[in-house]
């Protein structure tokens, strides 16, 4: 269960990243929020830094659970 917990924590903080990202984006040019979600400077944001904060929740929540 422990780590089931872990990995929708660290999947939920991958895809909030991802929509953050993108809805700054949006707000910042004049296409659509989904063509935003799966334009490629997105991509490559997410590839570059979206998966940070995944890992620090991931290893906050991990020395969390091990308490």
């Amino acid at each position: 269960m422990k780590r089931t917990t872990i990995m929708l924590a660290v999947v939920a903080t991958f895809f909030i990243t991802w929509s953050a990202i993108a809805f700054f984006g949006y707000l910042l040019s004049d296409i659509s929020f989904k063509e935003c979600m799966q334009h490629m400077a997105t991509i490559m944001c997410m590839m570059m830094f979206g998966w940070i904060p995944s890992c620090i929740v991931g290893m906050d929540l991990e020395e969390r659970l091990e308490s």
